[in-house]
């Protein structure tokens, strides 16, 4: 007479196979991440470089809108200067147009500083991308066998489900249930082999003799004392 727990312990080696594939399946999001996270300190150097370069533009932007409105002052000042009806009113704004001058100047000066920031922020920005495109190249091959790894791994895994539901249907439905309840628990074995001197094979306690001889009686399955996972001795052990 065949043990009833026969097809549930050949049901379990193909459950523990599933079981790390599914793992290593599970596992591959995060490998990704961890590889793509590799990137992210010259991502943040090439973003920090593109705001410094942005606001560099806008600030000399804004410096060029004021010294058009600066220099159309003056051209004002100038225009007014040759309606002056007086030599106070020709030397005010000979004095205005020197201070607006002075600004225009000075403005220009800062220009010169800007465009000099800005070119050199254009040479990291270029640095940076450079050095992420490199990177990225990089890492483009790990990603794409990991990839590769995913489908191989999702392809063999159906294949096996397939086959388990199929030794799952030589089982015996009530201890089938039992086997399915202790492997969520336990996650590693529902059934253990009792190994030599009547330890079970899960915790490794001392297992009392009634139940290894139990553990024999194929009308009989009994769980240890200790761990409750299934115990199995088949008689030829």
């Amino acid at each position: 007479m065949s043990h009833p727990l026969e097809p549930i312990y050949a049901l379990q080696k193909k459950d523990r196979k599933l079981i790390k594939i599914t793992r290593e399946i599970r596992d591959i999001p995060k490998r990704k991440g961890d590889i793509e996270a590799q990137l992210s300190g010259t991502k943040q150097k090439l973003e920090t470089a593109l705001d410094s370069k942005k606001h560099t533009e806008a600030t000399l932007k804004e410096q060029e809108l004021e010294v058009e409105v600066l220099k159309e002052r003056v051209v004002k000042y100038k225009q007014q200067q040759m309606d002056a009806q007086t030599n106070d009113q020709y030397r005010a704004f000979v004095k205005e147009i020197g201070t607006v001058e002075d600004e225009i100047k000075a403005l220009e000066e800062k220009e010169i500083v800007l465009m000099e920031a800005l070119d050199q922020g254009k040479s990291i920005v270029a640095e940076c991308e450079e050095k992420l495109g490199g990177e990225m190249a990089g890492i483009s091959d790990e990603l794409g066998e990991l990839d590769d790894r995913a489908a191989e791994l999702k392809e063999r895994a159906d294949k096996m489900m397939a086959d388990r539901r199929r030794t799952a249907e030589s089982c015996d439905p009530a201890i089938l249930q039992k086997y399915t309840r202790i492997m969520n628990n336990k996650r590693d074995f529902a059934v253990v082999m009792i190994e030599s001197g009547g330890h079970c094979g899960g915790c490794h306690m001392k297992l009392p003799p009634q139940v290894t001889n139990d553990a024999r009686n194929p009308a009989k399955v009994v769980g240890c004392n200790f761990c409750g996972r299934i115990v199995y001795n088949p008689p030829e052990r």
